[in-house]
């Protein structure tokens, strides 16, 4: 797969996360960690990774706190581009609690990353299975599903994330498909007939969908 064609895909993926929340932690699950937590949801991600790597030397007992600790660090290595050190967070996150959605989402984006098309398809339908309506989980299917040339269920993985979201990414969408031609009928929000044909067409052409 060609550079150019991974900033397509990608772009596809940061139009549409712009407006979405970070991954929600369990209730109570960072206070074995307060100073590591409070940092990553700051998004303060170097002081986050430190604070979280002095704490997983000892990882707490409770396996969802042990998971969230090292999923929260993997992020911080995701941040750095680390995809090696983010991949081995996610899996040791996965392996203290295997219903992990967020961590089983992450490990397939690092495999996206990687072109490692096979494991990614398998950790993103894991994430998706434990967390159905989560946008961003559809989106990165779809992006898995236009590399692999599948763009058919790529556009009914789209469709998917697209149920879920709020009427301003919507827009976003029909406004950067209308600046590239294609037909989007009214900037309105609703997702509809004209959008999916201009999104279809857009993937179809792989189009060069920069914000």
């Amino acid at each position: 797969m060609n550079h150019s064609f991974m900033k397509v895909q990608a772009a596809f993926l940061a139009m549409s996360l712009m407006l979405l929340p970070g991954a929600v932690l369990a209730q109570g699950s960072g206070t074995w960690c307060p100073a590591g937590t409070k940092a990553f949801e700051a998004r303060n991600y170097d002081d986050a990774n430190l604070k979280l790597s002095s704490c997983l030397h000892s990882p707490p007992e409770d396996p969802q706190a042990a998971a969230d600790g090292y999923y929260m660090r993997g992020v911080t290595y995701l941040e750095r581009e680390d995809y090696v050190a983010a991949l081995g967070d996610f899996d040791l996150s996965i392996e203290r609690l295997p219903e992990h959605a967020p961590a089983w989402q992450k490990k397939a984006w690092v495999h996206y990353k990687n072109n490692e098309l096979h494991p990614a398809i398998e950790a993103i339908g894991e994430s998706v299975r434990l967390d159905s309506t989560n946008t961003e989980s559809h989106h990165i299917h779809a992006l898995i599903l236009i590399a692999m040339g599948r763009d058919g269920l790529a556009v009914d993985s789209f469709d998917l994330a697209y149920s879920f979201e709020r009427s301003g990414t919507v827009k976003q969408l029909q406004q950067s498909l209308r600046r590239l031609g294609y037909n989007v009928g009214a900037v309105d929000g609703n997702y509809g007939g004209r959008t999916r044909n201009a999104l279809k067409s857009c993937i179809t052409d792989r189009c060069s969908f920069m914000l």
